[in-house]
């Protein structure tokens, strides 16, 4: 039993030990955000800005400019026999440009989209919007921030 117990305090250190990093944790990115762009002025580009710019490495040799364009989409999924809407859908779509020196270095488009059942008292399925919204753009961040980490 005693050995048992030494074993396993053994093998806890060394497992906490080994170095292993999250990489949402990493406070210091290689790159260094000089510009970002949107293309269109609206209330997801500003707020997709803003996070982009929080997550910048000043001290970064890497300087990089961005060039966004982003939109939501709201849509009906399916409708009932009445025709009234029974299932919406929300989607979220960037396009996301890297400049480095002033040439393009890379572009990809990140998309997140969700299902959800229509509401019949508007206020609760507008409160719901605004969270499923605010779920996708905290997605598409965290896969810009993997994605500029790797670039």
């Amino acid at each position: 039993m005693k050995k048992n117990s030494i074993l396993i305090i053994l093998l806890f250190f060394f497992l906490v030990s080994c170095g292993f990093k999250p990489i949402y944790f990493n406070k210091e990115n290689n790159f260094d955000i000089e510009k970002i762009e949107t293309i269109q002025s609206n209330r997801l580009s500003a707020f997709i800005k803003n996070s982009l710019s929080n997550l910048s490495n000043k001290e970064s040799d890497k300087k990089i400019s961005l060039l966004i364009n982003s939109k939501k989409i709201k849509s009906i999924a399916s409708k009932d026999a009445k025709g009234n809407s029974q299932l919406l859908a929300m989607s979220i779509s960037l396009d996301l440009k890297v400049y480095e020196n002033n040439e393009m270095k890379s572009e990809k488009q990140f998309l997140e989209s969700f299902t959800y059942s229509n509401n019949s008292n508007k206020f609760n399925l507008s409160k719901y919007e605004k969270n499923i919204e605010k779920n996708l753009r905290n997605k598409i961040i965290k896969n810009i921030n993997v994605y500029l980490i790797s670039f």
